[in-house]
């Protein structure tokens, strides 16, 4: 399971001796809910600092820049503050968090705006779908003169079932969108991931069994391909011009808690062996994402301990620590394990993070003091929104219901996309794609600014590994 026999966690605010600035307690709902609004206040007033006339929804780098931050990590700050006023009741931002949601939704309503073509993967429509479903679940006021926030989520889904690859590597749905993105070759994990854990939640949240069928479809594929092995150790992909013969085996916290999650909604919706048996294994599967000198706390295995994490990778632990709670939800059975590890890496990530408002900045190191705190206005972002994911998940347990399990049934049925939403114009053979029932880097974010994956990106993954 988690727990490694070194440093109790007990004893990380002594790690944190020079640093310490947020005194965590993780048994006080008060201070929880503290923490995260100066975590959340923080990274709004970042977004509010944006240059006049800057597009809606996205953040900009340093001194202004547009070019720090790549798009999905804006739908995944979004998510994180749609859930931050869902669990703690400060609801002061929700027409903000609204507004940057809707301004990026483009062409089908499926978050594919036209602006951001050159870097638009699977991947990238999957966080912002997946922020427009939490939108759904928590029940945010539906948008102005717009559509329901679950008709946007399923518009995701729709668009991606039309680009299931069976020509290549048996299936999966390839990194990019558009045939000219570099990347477009590479099948992997987090793209089908974020895809199963789409699908299921929508089958979730509107009882419909064609979602159910594609996240099957999508969990079978990732073990058949080997990108999740028989261990449920998720990998980060594979070149489909070798029929993904040849696997990069880099792992991310972030994979790892995304089919969790997924396997933990979809155990809680059939109660089948199967997915009871996944959630287990992957569980198990997740020890290699604690740290070896402090219990339960979360690491980014593949580049902390190197210094080698960008920008984008800095984000991970606190999507995966997210998941993790969301799944012990839903599989009630691993909560015991699930939440000392969120209590550990929360005391840790609060125990790195000092200052307010642009100022706050924390640290990437939960298991150990920082010598490298960003702050807010100095391209801390990453650091500062994984720090609020895994603070918030604290509050999961004590939650209320979600909206689910036929309650969205009412929410309208999609319409079929076009076939250039597919970007390649070809569909995938399966379940019907409209979600209407009567049918049968890393690569991801974090390859963006490091890898153009060629052949393979095996050597990257050595080099980033510190081999």
């Amino acid at each position: 399971m988690f727990i490694r026999n070194t440093i109790s966690s007990l004893a990380l605010p002594l790690l944190f001796s020079t640093t310490l600035a947020y005194d965590l307690d993780t048994k006080s709902t008060d201070s929880i809910k503290s923490t995260a609004k100066t975590l959340a206040d923080g990274i709004v007033k970042l977004y509010q600092a944006n240059p006049e006339g800057s597009p809606i929804g996205i953040f900009n780098g340093k001194d202004g820049g547009s070019t720090k931050y790549f798009w999905w990590e804006a739908g995944a700050v979004w998510n994180a503050m749609v859930e931050y006023a869902y669990l703690t009741g400060d609801t002061a931002h929700n027409g903000l968090v609204s507004d940057a949601l809707v301004a990026q939704l483009g062409d089908y309503n499926a978050f594919m705006p036209a602006n951001q073509t050159k870097t638009l993967g699977n991947d990238d429509q999957s966080y912002w779908g997946l922020a427009a479903l939490s939108a759904a679940e928590v029940g945010l006021a539906k948008p102005k003169d717009n559509t329901d926030w679950i008709d946007m989520a399923k518009a995701v889904f729709d668009t991606q079932t039309m680009r299931w690859d069976n020509e290549t590597c048996k299936g999966g749905l390839r990194w990019q969108i558009f045939t000219f993105n570099a990347g477009y070759n590479y099948k992997n994990a987090v793209t089908t991931a974020q895809f199963f854990a789409l699908s299921a939640r929508l089958a979730r949240f509107t009882g419909n069994q064609t979602h159910s069928e594609w996240a099957d479809k999508a969990f079978t594929w990732l073990k058949d391909s080997g990108l999740m092995t028989k261990d449920y150790a998720v990998f980060d992909g594979a070149d489909s011009t070798t029929n993904c013969s040849q696997i990069n085996h880099i792992q991310w916290s972030n994979n790892q808690g995304i089919m969790l999650e997924g396997a933990a909604v979809m155990y809680n919706l059939t109660s089948d062996d199967k997915w009871k048996s996944a959630v287990t294994s992957l569980v198990n599967a997740s020890s290699v994402f604690i740290s070896k000198t402090s219990s339960n706390v979360l690491t980014e295995v593949a580049c902390e301990n190197n210094g080698k994490c960008n920008t984008d990778q800095k984000a991970f632990k606190g999507i995966a620590a997210r998941s993790l709670s969301r799944a012990a939800l839903s599989a009630p059975f691993i909560s015991d394990t699930v939440q000392k590890v969120i209590e550990a890496s929360a005391k840790g990530a609060a125990g790195a993070c000092d200052g307010t408002d642009k100022e706050l900045g924390c640290g990437f190191k939960w298991d150990r003091d920082n010598d490298d705190v960003s702050k807010l206005n100095e391209d801390g972002l990453s650091e500062v929104l994984g720090a609020m994911n895994v603070v918030q998940a604290l509050l999961w347990p004590q939650a209320k219901a979600l909206t689910g399990q036929g309650a969205g049934a009412k929410a309208n049925a999609t319409a079929t996309p076009t076939p250039s939403a597919s970007g390649s114009g070809k569909g995938g053979a399966g379940p019907t794609a409209t979600g209407t029932g009567e049918g049968a880097k890393s690569t991801g974010a974090a390859g963006r600014t490091e890898v153009a994956w060629g052949v393979v990106g095996l050597a990257a993954g050595v080099i980033a590994m510190g081999l």
